[in-house]
């Protein structure tokens, strides 16, 4: 969990005398009236909000948000007068699109840039949260200072310095918390000289830079994956693993993308497919994705309207890896206490078989101290519960894969209820985890009107609330 580093206001003049004041933007074009264009930039950075921190506080108060968010380019206009305050830009989850992305960002972050500047970027920020000039935090990192505060997204395709400052701003966006004060620049140090070793290390290698995208963890491990811009690249040459939100769907489907054809060994049949935004379709099936991930990728999939007027919409989940099979899950009791985990799981699925349309419910699931829980499904009161979080096997064994959790969460005395599948309570064995999103196998015992029946189902679980909210508005379309 990122700790709070902005507890106490920092007062600007204080900022100036440590080295934490601006490095002037160079060759500023103002308009008649004086504004100024600046950018907002990791990669562009479109329908993002920009605050001028006119009380200097480092948070956008009432009065201080720009009326016009940033455009394609990541860009928005400044008036002269308000040139002499520092900056703050919202990219906000759900909303804010980035070019180095297929769609919308997932992830709320802030950037702050000290006054005069044109720029909003990770860059930026981080000087700032370390009370360092630009020119000190590119010499850091072996950077020049110079391409830190121009348009770097579009010098990259000739300079190959403007390229490495790409990647490193792509990569340090990662680390940043939802707001400056959600940040932990210990953590974060650590995070930038393991990132500084293995950029360096691609270099020397002669690795096409454009071509990579690397994370770091809280523990600075970094993890280097393909880039990836829109669902084409995504997609093509990949093999990946679907599998359903669906109790009768349950066995995932392989799906071999090359050369613009989708083929599926199972069955031999093969098909060419087309990509038009966030739109899969082919003879095999129709599917629009919502949210796309090098690790995981989630979709909404109906079979061909034109051949079957009852279609259903089957929240699908991608990866390379078989998901429903089992993955190393882990996760402990650190993963949930004190934190709120988003529910999501088919309940035409449980109950009405798989031709039916589909029956999303959210639950908001609020974990106390391990043992003490609050359950709330959509539109319905909270109740309390109990929870306990077990490994299936007492310690991770290589060579005894998966390695996965089992999460007890019995209702107690509660009626049974529709919106919980009209079980007795939750058993969730974890089979995938990556960042905030978990795929596990609900265990449960149902009652029918003819008695209780033993049901599993796929469901998805998820940190990330925007994007929770965002899956269930659109499975119910």
């Amino acid at each position: 969990m990122k700790k709070s580093l902005l507890a106490v206001v920092i007062p600007a003049v204080m900022l100036a005398g440590c080295g934490g004041g601006s490095d002037s933007d160079a060759g500023p074009n103002p308009d008649e009236k004086g504004a100024v264009t600046i950018q907002v930039i990791d990669g562009y950075l479109s329908n993002a909000e920009v605050c001028v921190d006119r009380n200097r506080n480092q948070a956008c108060d009432a009065g201080e948000l720009l009326a016009k968010r940033t455009d394609t380019k990541g860009q928005t206009s400044l008036s002269a007068e308000d040139r002499q305050y520092p900056l703050i830009a919202r990219i906000i989850a759900g909303e804010t699109s980035d070019n180095d992305q297929p769609d919308v960002v997932w992830q709320d972050t802030e950037f702050y840039a000290e006054a005069g500047s044109l720029f909003l970027s990770p860059f930026t920020t981080m000087a700032h949260l370390n009370q360092q000039t630009m020119l000190d935090f590119a010499a850091s990192l072996n950077l020049d200072s110079s391409l830190l505060t121009q348009d770097y997204v579009a010098l990259a395709a000739t300079n190959p310095e403007a390229e490495k400052i790409h990647l490193y701003a792509r990569s340090i966006m990662k680390m940043l918390g939802s707001t400056l004060a959600a940040n932990n620049t210990e953590t974060q140090k650590v995070q930038v000289q393991e990132l500084k070793a293995f950029i360096q290390n691609l270099v020397n290698q002669n690795v096409d830079l454009g071509t990579v995208d690397l994370s770091v963890d809280a523990q600075g491990t970094v993890t280097r994956s393909a880039r990836f811009t829109d669902l084409a690249g995504y997609l093509e040459s990949r093999t990946l693993y679907t599998t359903f939100l669906n109790t009768f769907e349950y066995q995932p489907r392989k799906n071999i993308f090359e050369n613009g054809t989708i083929h599926d060994p199972a069955t031999g049949f093969t098909s060419e497919y087309e990509v038009t935004g966030l739109k899969l379709k082919s003879d095999l099936l129709h599917t629009n994705f919502l949210y796309v991930d090098d690790a995981v990728a989630l979709s909404f999939m109906t079979p061909d309207r034109d051949q079957n007027t009852n279609a259903y919409n089957l929240l699908s989940v991608w990866s390379e890896r078989d998901v429903a099979s089992g993955d190393n899950t882990y996760l402990t009791a650190d993963d949930f206490v004190g934190q709120t985990w988003y529910h999501l799981r088919d309940l035409a699925s449980i109950r009405d078989g798989r031709a039916a349309a589909s029956k999303p419910a959210f639950t908001e699931i609020r974990f106390g101290t391990e043992g003490q829980i609050e359950i709330q499904p959509r539109g319905e009161a909270a109740f309390d519960a109990s929870w306990t979080i077990v490994p299936k096997n007492e310690l991770p064994n290589p060579n005894n894969p998966p390695y996965m959790q089992i999460i007890r969460i019995p209702y107690g005395d509660i009626a049974l209820r529709e919106s919980l599948a009209g079980a007795k309570g939750m058993v969730l064995q974890t089979l995938f985890h990556h960042q905030d999103i978990v795929i596990a196998k609900e265990m449960m015992n149902i009652r029918f009107d003819e008695g209780e029946v033993d049901a599993a189902s796929i469901v998805l679980l998820t940190r990330n609330k925007a994007l929770a909210e965002a899956i269930y508005q659109a499975w119910q379309q």
